[in-house]
């Protein structure tokens, strides 16, 4: 009970530092309110879609999704409010999983120094802290039942149960993510390669297998058939509408980047030394599991060309990281002290240490290294505020001279500054803060629209937008066309001209020429709320009172359309309203004919 209390207090300090760091980096994205949407409608019995009577899978979070309508229906917590402390508690389970894997992981020498250190990589790295929150996305839950199914794999593998742990695990992975796929695969690749190489013949034991593979097919056959028969494909909407081909030069610069901010280029290396002393010393295997779930995955991020925020999709290697490096540098640590008594021996006045005190004076530099700059680089973005532009942090003298004091560093933030201004550019690895600045700006905006009455549009209005995610929460009754595909299998389509230096990450579909207006038919315009009347005409040709003291300015194709749609004791108009939409059916057909510029 005494060794439980001393560690505790010595790992307190780690996780206020995340908590802090966390509560900083706290935000909501646009993006999240795509799943939230699709939760209202299910809340609401609309069924798993966007627009009412369109059956588009554009999401690819089912089980998150499944669970904020789960928490609005039973508790009436909206998804907005309920999304970031869900991410909290995995974030939560994910801590106790790091201490469960260090705690029972055999072989490990000073298990209560590695558990130290690995909470200390992982509590001050500030890109798992900005995870934290999540953003509204289901990420860190991701992450979770990635490192429960490694922990039960690695330490349990040997019973029934922990198979099973690690098989629903996997299973609930591919229902939040499905890059799940990926990493069950990976696992079940590294269980048959364990089994093998312990019984040193090429046989696995069926049953063993079974109680891992047989769950986790069951799992994912089931949501297969759910997708197929409730929206007649086999993959997401999503797939078709992000895929467009392989995008190595970005994968490249996003892997670099990553590999240079968070200390990748010393954890993997550290991780590595540890796995073969293990295998040298005990033919153990435990360890390589967390680079065989990393390593493929790297090469899948590489291939994609990374992703629309920074770093989201390698959150999980942070904690399948952490133990494995830590015993590295206790490793590294025994052969240090082991360096300094043979030096003691040939020069009696040179100073020894012991294991666990030159594993400590490793330690430090290494976390300095690998938690710095990412650190560095979130507080700017905490400061940042009245997004109008794009966000370009940069590690240089004027605000990090203390930080390129250390040796090399100087080298490495040139690198990063450069990787980062070349992503921007083509929004890949935007940062956290670009992404809340721009989720406030447009909560502000569209927000108010929570107040208004229900029943307002008619069944036949029909807007489109590029921006899918806040906008369309708040106008829940009004059916939208996706700009860019993600809930449109027309746009999703649309083939992709433009070559990889002029692509914008997951903004590259565009509806085909005509789409929009004269085959969909949009007809009408939804303009940020008012607080008056003067102030909506003042924004659109058309205001509705929608609720006391808020208006819904907006412009429409046909005068006569609105005129028998809306309620006209509550319509106010302008003069000539018709010349208004004319601005804005160009705008759409200057939109379908694709972007000019690389520059948003």
């Amino acid at each position: 009970m005494a060794r439980r209390v001393v560690l505790l207090g010595g790992n307190l300090p780690w996780l206020v530092v995340l908590a802090w760091l966390a509560s900083a980096a706290w935000f909501l994205c646009d993006d999240a309110f795509i799943s939230f949407r699709y939760a209202r409608n299910l809340v609401e019995g609309h069924g798993l879609v966007f627009n009412p009577g369109e059956r588009v899978e554009g999401y690819t979070n089912f089980l998150w999704v499944l669970e904020l309508a789960a928490l609005w229906r039973i508790f009436g917590l909206h998804p907005e409010a309920a999304a970031p402390w869900l991410s909290v508690a995995c974030t939560i389970g994910t801590l106790g999983a790091v201490v469960w894997w260090a705690a029972l992981l055999p072989g490990l020498r000073r298990r209560g120094p590695v558990i130290w250190m690995a909470l200390g990589f992982l509590c001050t790295s500030a890109t798992f802290a900005v995870w934290t929150s999540g953003g509204g996305l289901e990420t860190r839950q991701f992450t979770l039942f990635v490192v429960v199914a490694v922990v039960c794999l690695s330490v349990h593998a040997d019973s029934r149960r922990g198979l099973l742990c690690a098989s629903l695990s996997l299973g609930a992975a591919v229902y939040t993510r499905p890059e799940g796929l990926l990493i069950a695969a990976c696992c079940f690749g590294w269980f048959a390669a364990q089994r093998i190489v312990a019984a040193k013949r090429l046989r696995v034991d069926v049953r063993e297998l079974a109680w891992l593979v047989l769950p986790f097919g069951a799992l994912v056959g089931a949501q297969l058939l759910f997708r197929y028969g409730y929206y007649g494909e086999w993959l997401p909407n999503t797939y078709h509408a992000k895929h467009v081909r392989p995008w190595y030069e970005s994968g490249f610069n996003y892997l670099w980047a990553a590999a240079i901010e968070t200390g990748l280029y010393l954890l993997m290396p550290l991780a590595v030394l540890a796995m073969r002393r293990a295998w040298r010393e005990r033919g153990d295997l435990r360890l390589v599991l967390s680079l065989a779930c990393i390593v493929p995955h790297m090469a899948y991020v590489f291939r994609i060309g990374g992703d629309f925020f920074e770093y989201r999709p390698l959150d999980f290697y942070w904690p399948l990281l952490t133990v494995p490096a830590a015993a590295g540098i206790v490793h590294l640590g025994y052969v240090a002290s082991a360096m300094l008594r043979r030096l003691r021996s040939a020069r009696s006045r040179f100073p020894t240490l012991g294991p666990a005190a030159c594993a400590f004076g490793l330690f430090g530099p290494t976390l300095l290294y690998a938690g710095s700059m990412q650190g560095q680089l979130l507080f700017q973005g905490v400061a940042t505020a009245d997004y109008e532009e794009r966000f370009h942090p940069e590690v240089d003298q004027e605000n990090a001279g203390w930080l390129l004091a250390a040796p090399g560093m100087r080298a490495l933030a040139s690198i990063s500054n450069d990787l980062r201004r070349r992503m921007a550019r083509q929004l890949v690895g935007l940062r956290f803060a670009e992404h809340r600045e721009a989720a406030k700006l447009k909560l502000k905006e569209w927000a108010g629209y929570e107040r208004m009455e229900r029943g307002v549009f008619p069944e036949d209005a029909l807007t489109a937008t590029g921006a899918l995610g806040i906008q369309s929460y708040f106008l829940p009754d009004l059916r939208v066309v996706d700009g860019h595909g993600l809930v449109d299998p027309v746009v999703a389509r649309n083939p992709v001209d433009q070559p990889n230096s002029e692509r914008l990450m997951a903004h590259d579909r565009r509806p085909p020429p005509g789409y929009v207006l004269e085959e969909r038919g949009v007809n009408l315009m939804v303009l940020p709320s008012a607080t008056s009347e003067e102030e909506a005409l003042a924004r659109g040709a058309y205001s509705l009172q929608v609720a006391p003291d808020l208006w819904m300015p907006f412009d429409a194709a046909d005068r006569d359309w609105v005129l028998a749609r809306f309620d006209r004791t509550r319509l106010r108009m302008r003069d000539e309203p018709e010349s208004r939409w004319k601005l804005q059916a160009a705008a759409i057909r200057r939109y379908e004919s694709g972007p000019t510029s690389p520059t948003p």
